[in-house]
């Protein structure tokens, strides 16, 4: 058997990433998986024109509006009021199946972005 210090970091390079764009105001972008691997990041750029939340979430339904959200909610960001432009690289573990749908949840009038899931 041989030991290879690097093929932990071969096999993150061979995970898909998913991108998806964010269309703003209150929208939902749905993601298909394609093959079972552990999604590790969560790269998200934003322009906003009014505040409101981007949630990524295994739930087809948003929990933006609730306080305490439940272990379906993986992430979520708040963009602020007024015409700025936001990025952010959030660490995540989520290990996804083959099918299995992913979420992004956004509100906000105008709040368009990119979303990549590696």
């Amino acid at each position: 058997m041989t030991f290879c210090r690097n093929c932990l970091l071969l096999n993150d390079m061979a995970a898909r990433a998913y991108v998806a764009d964010i269309a703003g105001g209150t929208a939902t972008v749905t993601i298909q998986i394609q093959g079972t691997q552990t999604l590790k990041w969560w790269d998200i750029s934003w322009a906003n024109a009014a505040a409101g939340k981007i949630e990524l979430s295994l739930s087809g339904t948003s929990q933006i509006g609730t306080a305490q959200p439940d272990s379906n909610v993986i992430a979520r960001v708040s963009a602020n009021a007024g015409t700025n432009l936001a990025v952010a690289s959030l660490p995540i573990r989520l290990p996804v199946k083959a099918f299995q749908s992913v979420y992004i949840h956004c509100t906000g009038s105008g709040n368009l972005g990119t979303s990549v899931l590696s």
